[in-house]
Protein backbone atom coordinates (compact mmCIF):
# COMPACT_ATOMS: atom_id res chain seq x y z
CA UNK A 1 0.00 0.00 0.00
CA UNK A 2 1.31 3.21 -1.18
CA UNK A 3 0.91 6.47 0.53
CA UNK A 4 0.71 9.66 -1.13
CA UNK A 5 2.67 12.86 -0.14
CA UNK A 6 0.55 14.98 1.34
CA UNK A 7 1.36 18.93 1.32
CA UNK A 8 1.92 20.56 4.56
CA UNK A 9 -0.83 22.70 5.95
CA UNK A 10 0.12 26.14 5.84
CA UNK A 11 -1.71 27.34 7.87
CA UNK A 12 -0.06 25.77 10.88
CA UNK A 13 3.27 26.71 9.89
CA UNK A 14 2.52 30.78 10.86
CA UNK A 15 5.67 32.70 10.95
CA UNK A 16 6.34 34.29 14.18
CA UNK A 17 7.43 37.45 12.22
CA UNK A 18 4.25 37.61 9.73
CA UNK A 19 1.94 37.46 13.47
CA UNK A 20 4.42 39.71 15.02
CA UNK A 21 3.95 42.07 11.73
CA UNK A 22 0.47 41.73 11.96
CA UNK A 23 -0.22 42.51 15.55
CA UNK A 24 1.79 45.57 15.24
CA UNK A 25 0.00 46.84 12.17
CA UNK A 26 -3.51 46.10 14.15
CA UNK A 27 -2.17 47.79 16.90
CA UNK A 28 -1.08 50.56 14.81
CA UNK A 29 -4.66 51.36 13.18
CA UNK A 30 -5.94 50.57 16.74
CA UNK A 31 -4.07 53.91 18.12
CA UNK A 32 -5.01 55.41 14.44
CA UNK A 33 -8.85 54.96 15.63
CA UNK A 34 -7.85 56.14 19.42
CA UNK A 35 -6.34 59.33 17.54
CA UNK A 36 -9.35 60.10 15.76
CA UNK A 37 -11.56 60.12 18.53
CA UNK A 38 -9.65 62.00 20.82
CA UNK A 39 -9.71 64.75 18.01
CA UNK A 40 -13.27 64.29 17.97
CA UNK A 41 -13.18 64.86 21.66
CA UNK A 42 -10.89 67.99 21.64
CA UNK A 43 -12.84 69.65 19.11
CA UNK A 44 -16.24 69.27 21.47
CA UNK A 45 -14.18 70.55 24.10
CA UNK A 46 -13.10 73.80 22.53
CA UNK A 47 -16.44 74.25 21.57
CA UNK A 48 -17.47 73.83 24.85
CA UNK A 49 -15.54 76.25 26.15
CA UNK A 50 -15.99 78.70 23.76
CA UNK A 51 -20.05 78.52 24.23
CA UNK A 52 -19.48 78.54 27.95
CA UNK A 53 -17.33 81.60 28.42
CA UNK A 54 -20.00 83.04 26.25
CA UNK A 55 -22.06 82.27 28.37
CA UNK A 56 -21.24 82.91 31.78
CA UNK A 57 -19.10 86.33 30.93
CA UNK A 58 -22.38 87.90 29.19
CA UNK A 59 -25.64 85.75 30.61
CA UNK A 60 -24.48 85.95 34.23
CA UNK A 61 -22.51 89.66 34.88
CA UNK A 62 -23.74 89.56 38.52
CA UNK A 63 -21.60 86.16 39.41
CA UNK A 64 -18.35 86.63 41.13
CA UNK A 65 -15.76 86.15 38.42
CA UNK A 66 -13.76 83.23 40.04
CA UNK A 67 -17.51 81.35 40.04
CA UNK A 68 -18.16 83.20 36.76
CA UNK A 69 -14.74 81.45 34.81
CA UNK A 70 -14.64 78.03 37.41
CA UNK A 71 -16.97 75.80 34.58
CA UNK A 72 -14.84 77.43 31.58
CA UNK A 73 -11.36 76.81 33.48
CA UNK A 74 -12.36 73.46 34.17
CA UNK A 75 -13.11 72.53 30.90
CA UNK A 76 -9.85 74.24 29.54
CA UNK A 77 -7.84 71.67 31.95
CA UNK A 78 -9.75 68.69 30.23
CA UNK A 79 -8.80 70.08 26.59
CA UNK A 80 -5.18 70.48 27.71
CA UNK A 81 -5.27 66.81 29.14
CA UNK A 82 -7.10 65.62 26.05
CA UNK A 83 -4.17 68.26 24.05
CA UNK A 84 -1.22 65.46 25.88
CA UNK A 85 -2.85 62.76 25.44
CA UNK A 86 -2.69 63.30 21.60
CA UNK A 87 0.66 64.14 21.96
CA UNK A 88 1.42 60.76 23.67
CA UNK A 89 -1.05 58.79 21.00
CA UNK A 90 1.28 60.57 18.21
CA UNK A 91 4.16 59.51 19.91
CA UNK A 92 3.67 56.15 20.63
CA UNK A 93 2.63 55.62 16.85
CA UNK A 94 6.16 57.50 15.80
CA UNK A 95 7.43 54.68 17.75
CA UNK A 96 5.27 52.06 15.97
CA UNK A 97 7.04 53.64 12.18
CA UNK A 98 10.42 53.54 13.87
CA UNK A 99 9.94 49.33 14.92
CA UNK A 100 8.50 48.44 11.73
CA UNK A 101 11.21 50.45 9.56
CA UNK A 102 14.20 48.07 11.46
CA UNK A 103 12.49 45.31 10.85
Amino acid sequence: MIMRMREPNRRRFKSSIRERQKRQREYYYASVSVLVVKIILLVFLVILFSVSLRLFHYRFPQIAPAARYAVPALVAVFALIVVYFIYKNIKDMRDIQREKGKS
